[in-house]
């Protein structure tokens, strides 16, 4: 049975997602500590209608692959980067997608996240997604509380980034898993409290709540219990001040995601309804302008959001 839900997903990857046609070159790259059964569903899928596809395994490692990788990547009409250690900042990407490649990054994507993250309705998706994202765009200030405590205001003006997982496009790029809808707030205008419930990239899954005090952009105060602490020491271990920088927020719309897999935050920002708030790096984000040595992202089950003083989206269910 497994194996029949693999293939289904793999074809919505291929023919919904990447929208690939006849003839083209698609390449998975992948690595070593990777579920190559992602990998298979992937080729399959593009074989059974008549691409050409390939993919290239290398020794999992940080940093830049291969440079015959990056060869392989440069020549491909669409590029899947299902490895281990993120290639979405790598040359890797940048030059696939300048030689006009769709490409489509799901680091650390494990073969049950796939499943459950594809297996959605992805036209439903990218709709909710993307009027969202209009709704974003429109307004000028965002307000988002929760029953534990979190309310945190921030002002709007920046283009919207959008997972919507359909990479349609020449030189475009996406995520899997999709349903992520992200946004950097104008600097140094975020002011409050987010109470972080869900998972802290780094941290793992939380038992307790994390209190994060924001106050013209910037972290001042963690409180909480020993995750707390922890954040604390792991931030503070960069001495780089640019690591308290908020960086950005948003909110998931995927109704498969979890908070699961290596580094759960990265699927918990796209679980439906529910929220998250980022410190540090953001220059690779339109309006960005933090290079810091980490993103960091606090995941917030169940908000309620509004735009301009209206709900968009109340303790998890959107109004939109």
């Amino acid at each position: 049975m497994k194996s029949i839900d693999l293939s289904y997903c793999g074809r919505v990857a291929i023919e919904e997602c990447a929208r690939v046609k006849p003839g083209e070159r698609v390449l998975v790259v992948t690595d070593t500590l990777r579920d190559q059964s992602i990998t298979r569903a992937l080729l399959g899928a593009a074989k059974s209608i008549g691409a050409e596809a390939m993919s290239v395994l290398f020794s999992a490692r940080p940093g830049e692959p291969p440079e015959a990788v990056l060869a392989a990547a440069a020549c491909a009409d669409v590029v899947f980067l299902h490895t281990t250690f993120s290639l979405s900042h790598s040359s890797l990407r940048v030059k696939a997608q300048e030689a006009g490649a769709r490409v489509i990054s799901m680091p650390g994507v494990s073969e049950d996240g796939f499943l459950r993250t594809l297996s959605v309705d992805i036209r439903k998706l990218a709709d909710l997604s993307n009027r969202v994202a209009e709704r974003i765009a429109a307004a000028k200030e965002v307000r988002m509380t929760t029953s534990s405590g979190t309310d945190i205001t921030m002002t709007l003006g920046h283009p919207v980034t959008v997972g919507d997982g359909l990479c349609w496009e020449p030189g475009e790029l996406d995520f899997f898993p999709p349903g992520l809808i992200l946004h950097v707030s104008q600097e140094g205008s975020v002011q409050g409290r987010a109470v972080v419930d869900g998972s802290i990239t780094r941290i793992g899954r939380l038992a307790n709540p994390v209190s994060m005090l924001f106050q013209d952009g910037r972290l001042v105060s963690i409180e909480g219990g020993p995750e707390a602490h922890r954040l604390q020491e792991l931030l503070a271990g960069f001495q780089d001040e640019s690591v308290y920088m908020f960086a950005a927020w948003g909110m998931g719309t995927n109704p498969g995601a979890a908070l699961l897999g290596e580094e759960p935050s990265f699927e918990g920002e796209r679980i439906y309804g529910w929220g998250h708030v980022s410190t540090g790096s953001n220059a690779s984000f339109p309006g960005g302008t933090v290079k810091a040595p980490i993103h960091l992202d606090g995941i917030i089950a169940n908000p309620t959001i509004y735009l301009d003083g209206e709900v968009i989206l109340s303790q998890g269910q959107f109004r939109i």
